[in-house]
């Protein structure tokens, strides 16, 4: 072997030595507090797995709508079909709900992320999309809104809502910018109810599915139990669940077989 070529394999084999040791860190990072990763990739079927690995597994209450998502398969919702997940405790604690989504932007107000307690201030948690654009994050009578037009039509777009709740400090992320912030009336107090993608459970009004139901598509839910960093998020927006670090180095080691660069 040629002094060039061992030249390049003991590079190759420090680059992938230190990359191997990275890796696994970033995706420790990431994967940190993540209780509920719906990817929607299977494609078929009533079941929406979670890749957290907290069990917290789904089924899909209506018709199915499986699409090519933002990141593999998504599910697109008809306006009378729920997918419905376990109870998620987000009361008096800290957390971030992240999820991509592809709205025609059809109706007024449509939820697309909810639990529902009882209407009383603070006990129903309800994320929203208008039809002009703006974002909503809601406790019932204790909301955060951002301006209108943030969200285009028929475009993907990603939604990070972020609660520090010692502080009772509120966050609005769209496509990684933060676009909304404040101090909240109190915190999210609400213990009860199942965890509803494509609409809000309000019992109260009588529906036989859910409410202010959300029409369009919808990628990669993501729950983590603490508020993450800015470049978390980005991060996360970048990031297959669950997070295959051999993966990455597997891509890397076909690259520089085909004579592809390391930087």
């Amino acid at each position: 072997m040629g002094n060039y070529n061992r030249s390049n394999l003991k590079s190759f084999f420090i680059c992938l030595m230190a990359i191997s040791t990275i890796l696994p860190l970033q995706a420790q990072d990431i994967s940190k507090d993540l209780v509920l990763a719906l990817t929607f990739d299977e494609g078929g079927g009533q079941a929406v797995a979670d890749r957290s690995g907290q069990g917290n597994n789904a089924k899909i209450d209506g018709k199915t709508g499986w699409i090519d998502g933002k990141i593999g398969g998504g599910f697109q919702f008809d306006g009378k079909t729920w997918v419905i997940a376990p109870h998620i405790p987000f009361n008096e604690r800290d957390f971030t709900v992240q999820f991509w989504v592809k709205s025609g932007l059809i109706s007024d107000q449509e939820v697309i992320f909810s639990q529902y307690e009882k209407n009383s201030k603070n006990l129903s948690l309800h994320l929203r999309l208008y039809n002009t654009g703006k974002v909503r994050l809601g406790y019932y009578g204790n909301d955060l809104d951002s301006e209108n037009g943030l969200v285009e039509k028929n475009k993907w777009h990603n939604l990070t809502f972020w609660v520090d709740d010692s502080k009772k400090s509120r966050r609005i992320y769209v496509d990684g910018e933060k676009v909304a912030e404040g101090v909240s009336d109190g915190g999210y107090m609400g213990t009860k109810g199942e965890t509803i993608i494509g609409g809000w459970d309000r019992i109260d009004k009588g529906l036989d599915k859910a409410y202010q139901v959300y029409m369009g598509a919808v990628d990669e839910v993501r729950v983590w139990s603490r508020t993450l960093e800015e470049n978390e998020i980005l991060e996360s927006m970048e990031t297959e669940m669950p997070i295959n670090a051999k993966g990455k180095v597997t891509t890397l080691w076909s690259r520089i077989k085909k004579g592809g660069h390391i930087f």
